[in-house]
């Protein structure tokens, strides 16, 4: 592959290039986040305003819509929200937004803690293989 390819190659295209799941930023090998977020976008979190659990994937659609009304068990609007807590639905949404980062936004420094655990864990990997294929040549 030539070297301008490669390079494109391992940043857009390479199944094996690192890349952050939306849900919980792991950072992990693309062919695998597909398989990933499957699951980990059916994780729930509580909503503070609604007091319902909502699965991640459906969080940003949840906290558009929601209007911190609570429901009972027969999934009826709960009465005795108090006027506060529909104050706070906004200031909360607002403090998620802030929190949250794009999907594929990740930081500089963990992509750099990721390399170098991978590199040493390669390192060591190799030495053990070494030491065990030169033990196997002496007997």
């Amino acid at each position: 592959m030539e070297r301008e390819i490669l390079a494109v190659h391992r940043g857009e295209n390479c199944p094996q290039r690192i890349v952050t799941c939306e849900f919980c930023e792991f950072p992990l090998p693309a062919i695998d986040l597909s398989e990933h977020q499957e699951v980990c976008g059916n994780r729930t979190e509580l909503c503070h305003l609604c007091r319902r659990y909502i699965r991640l994937r459906e969080r940003n659609d949840h906290e558009a819509s929601c209007n911190g009304v609570s429901y009972n068990s027969a999934g009826v609007p709960d009465n005795t929200v108090n006027p506060s807590r529909r104050d706070a639905r906004a200031a909360e949404r607002e403090r998620g937004r802030q929190r949250r980062r794009p999907p594929q936004e990740f930081s500089q420094r963990r992509v750099l803690f990721t390399i170098a655990i991978t590199g040493i864990a390669v390192i060591l990997g190799s030495l053990f293989f070494q030491r065990k294929t030169e033990n196997s040549e002496m007997h």
